[in-house]
Order: structure tokens, then sequence, then C-alpha cells
């Protein structure tokens, strides 16, 4: 009896540069009843799944349904679902090569499979007498502010954030206040958040090239907090500093 492949599913994340191992995929109670009954047989892999089938299950159209629940768990705090709204759940819709993200209700996920809680859905629905999906989900980076406390300076006005690689830049971060003995700097753009990447700013002096620290440390998926800036709350990244 001749098997195939019915679906390869791959994951990427932005925060991680591309194919990741952080996710974990199971289907729910229907499609685990289609799937022993069709014999389809699942296998994850490095960056995502595989669904192995024998070549009678790809003549008919089939829908299976899996939930994605992430293995790190501050991936919550910097993956941007687009449009997705807050009171909603991404579900993927996968058809051939094609996903199509779509919102659905928070009940749609059912009781057996909310806890943990998964971070999305993935549909799946094959043409049948055609070769099975082959279908790549590509997860992006929520981009924010930054936000450096900086604690050993005694004058706000002397030192700025500067880029490592553009020195004669202006600084790209705004002294905000001081609290609690610690300078505050809020970065005027919001960055993108990716998992060990070079060190991107530097503490110097103003008007000199010389620096204090080289290389402040990037953000990650753990730093995310909720701050009051301009008289609003906003979500930033931040990080403690000590000179």
């Amino acid at each position: 009896m001749n098997y195939g492949i019915w679906a390869d599913i791959f994951v990427n994340h932005e925060y991680f540069g591309g194919n990741c191992g952080c996710f974990s995929f199971l289907p729910d109670p229907p499609t685990t009843v289609t799937m022993r009954r069709e014999g389809i047989q699942m296998r994850e892999t490095a960056g995502g799944f595989r669904l192995i089938a024998q070549e009678s299950a790809f003549s008919e159209k089939t829908s299976l349904l899996f939930w994605g629940y992430s293995l790190y768990h501050e991936l919550w705090n910097v993956t941007d679902f687009g449009d997705i709204q807050a009171d909603t759940f991404p579900l993927a819709k996968v058809k051939g090569e094609t996903v199509k993200w779509e919102s659905v209700s928070k009940d749609a996920i059912p009781e057996a499979m909310q806890l943990p809680k998964p971070m999305f859905g993935i549909e799946l629905e094959n043409t049948p007498g055609k070769p099975g999906i082959n279908a790549t989900l590509s997860l992006k980076t929520r981009k924010m502010k930054w936000c450096y406390y900086i604690s050993g300076i005694s004058e706000d006005d002397s030192v700025e954030i500067v880029k490592i690689k553009a020195s004669n830049e202006s600084s790209p971060f705004d002294f905000s206040k001081r609290h609690l003995g610690d300078s505050i700097f809020i970065s005027k753009q919001e960055i993108p958040l990716r998992y060990n990447t070079p060190p991107l700013f530097q503490l110097r002096e103003k008007k000199s090239s010389k620096p204090i620290i080289k290389c402040l440390p990037n953000m990650d998926a753990r730093s995310v907090s909720a701050v009051e800036h301009n008289g609003k709350r906003e979500f930033v990244a931040e990080s403690f500093v000590n000179t």
C-alpha cells in the first residue's frame, strides 16, 4: 500500500529570523477521529509538522483543524497577527500553498484544547486529485518602542543613546524623565524585536565620540511592559542598565 505526504506545514517566526521549533501542534477531537479513520499519521518536524496518508486519502476532500501552542511563553508578547482583533482568535486557512488568516471567535476553541491556551489555529483543506498541501506560515514580530532605564548618570543632558554604526547621527531616543535615580530614554520610533541579534545602540557623551557604554543590551521577548508616556499607556520593551 502506497503512502504520500498529505500535508507539509512549516512555521517561521520573524523574531527568530526564520524556522523555529517553538511550537507544538495538536489536532482537535473531530480531526483526530478523521485521521484515525483515514489512516493519516502526524509527524512533528523541526519547523512544523507533516501528515502522511494512504493514496486513497488524496482522492476525497478533507478538512483538518490543528491548534498551535507556543513552547516559549514570551512569544505572546512579540507576535503580530496583523488585523486580527484582540477579542478574537487567529486562524490560518491553508489550501495547497495558499495561507489566509482569518478571525474566529474564542468560543470556537474546544474546551479540551484550552489548557494551555493555543496561540493560533491551522485549518487544512486538500484538493482531491492534486498533490498534498505544502505551505509556510510566516509569523511577524510586533514592533514597539524601546525604553532604557539608566542609573548612575549625574547630568541628564550630557549623554545620549545613538546607533552603534552611525556615530554622527542624532539621538534616536528621547530623554523622558528621571525616576527613582534612573534616567529614562524612550525611542522615537518603534523598533522590531529580534532574538540574539548584534547590539544596536550605545550610550555616549553628547557632541563626542566617546562611549560610556559601548553596547547597550538589546530588548527581547521577556522585556515587554506597560508604561505611561506622553499622557497615555503604551507597551514598550524595557531594559535596566547601571553605568
